[in-house]
């Protein structure tokens, strides 16, 4: 049998070979130097942390456990069994009882917004830093071990707020928003769009101000301005693309004739119904019997279609306080106007009843509803709001900043301003 003589290589094919050796070699450097993983400290638990048991009961006191900073939440951000923390780059993942970190995620970009999304199923943080694009750079973790779950990228405006429910999270700015499923694939995006991957797929108005977002079910309504329209508009969208790759709009119309006052704020929103705080200070669409034309502030109730259903009372300002968002747990959802907590039916979204004098939304901690006051947190009947008995707890160095209360086992966090205050039994 013949020897096969090997193929001739000449001095050309050999420097070939070199250059394309070198070019992949840079190629690969550059993606290694640009990407997440390089700029990126991780330090997960060495194994995921027990999800904590509920309390049983409601402590009779309550003292200081631990205090930290997070300026990227405004609220307590819980996950199955830790509380999460976020300031500058730095995540982290906390024991509810010591506040000593049980894993930590830190890159070299500044965090704009960390949710605690779906603790009931896939449990995971998201973490959204700030690029060259905006707020669009995120990645997720395993709320239980720090574990990078996921990541990715988009435009997105310089400052952003993340909603999430069972489903979906949305990312809302100024000026565009999208929303993602747990796998952080995106399902729309509306709004500005610099890119259309296909023309025409987003409803015809333009220049628009978004200004907050709901999520229930598979469908998020955003408050929203639009151009020279003569009020606030109230558009309820599909959390993914219909079956052209569309955007899907169910509904949309102008809520209030005038935009000289606050704009109405979403509250709440279930798979049946959408609650809007409106303060009051411009005529509502369709118009008021009141005097003048003005109503006082109440919180409007829409269907999924944004057709408006029913109106309540509530006591509150023209302006609720910046940053208050609201919260559920146990059924309800609690929402603070700047002069009272309105307490609704999470399923309905209707209010149940109200409670002056507390300084911030609440949660519901064995089968009773605890709401921060002035003076300490106020147990009360969760399903009429009668007070129970009221627990004496001391807020050194808050000022006038509203209190968001979150329930972790038999831990009782508050958030104010970018404070984290933790609080067990005595």
């Amino acid at each position: 049998m013949a020897r096969i003589r090997p193929e001739r290589r000449t001095r050309v094919d050999l420097a070939v070979s070199a250059a394309i050796v070198v070019v992949l070699l840079v190629v690969g450097l550059v993606i290694w130097l640009q990407s997440p993983v390089r700029h990126s400290d991780s330090v997960q638990a060495a194994a995921p942390v027990p999800d904590v048991t509920p309390s049983t009961t409601v402590p009779d006191r309550l003292i200081p456990l631990w205090r930290a900073r997070s300026d990227a939440t405004d609220s307590p951000a819980l996950s199955r069994s830790l509380v999460v923390t976020a300031d500058g780059g730095t995540v982290i993942g906390r024991d509810p009882t010591t506040g000593g970190a049980r894993w930590q995620y830190r890159r070299d970009l500044d965090l704009c917004a960390v949710l605690a999304a779906w603790p009931s199923t896939t449990n995971e943080v998201l973490a959204a830093y700030r690029n060259s694009r905006g707020c669009g750079e995120v990645t997720a973790l395993s709320g239980s071990s720090g574990k990078r779950s996921g990541s990715r990228s988009s435009d997105a405006d310089d400052r952003i707020q993340l909603v999430s429910d069972a489903g979906y999270v949305v990312s809302q700015g100024t000026t565009r928003l999208e929303t993602w499923g747990s796998n952080l694939v995106r399902g729309i995006e509306y709004g500005r769009v610099d890119a259309p991957v296909k023309p025409g797929v987003q409803p015809g108005r333009t220049g628009c101000r978004l200004l907050s977002s709901a999520i229930g079910g598979d469908r998020i309504a955003v408050i929203e301005h639009c151009g020279t329209e003569p009020g606030y508009r109230l558009t309820v969208l599909g959390a993914v693309l219909d079956k052209d790759e569309e955007v899907q709009q169910y509904g949309s119309s102008v809520i209030t004739d005038g935009t000289t006052g606050p704009p109405p704020v979403l509250i709440g929103m279930s798979s049946s119904a959408i609650a809007v705080y409106d303060g009051g200070g411009n005529r509502p669409s369709p118009p008021s019997d009141a005097p003048g034309g003005l109503a006082p502030p109440a919180i409007r109730q829409f269907s999924t279609d944004g057709v408006p259903t029913a109106t309540n009372t509530v006591t509150g300002p023209q302006r609720p306080p910046v940053g208050v968002v609201p919260s559920s747990g146990g059924g309800l959802t609690s929402y603070f106007t700047g002069q009272a907590t309105v307490v609704l039916d999470a399923q309905n979204v209707r209010p149940i009843y109200q409670v002056p004098g507390a300084i911030g939304t609440g949660d519901v901690m064995a089968g009773q509803l605890l709401l921060p006051t002035a003076t300490g947190i106020s147990v009360r009947d969760a399903a009429t709001g009668r007070e129970l008995r009221s627990i004496a707890v001391n807020r050194e160095g808050r000022g006038a900043e509203p209190v968001a209360l979150r329930v972790l086992g038999s831990t009782v966090i508050e958030q104010w301003g970018s404070t984290v205050q933790a609080y067990g039994p005595a």
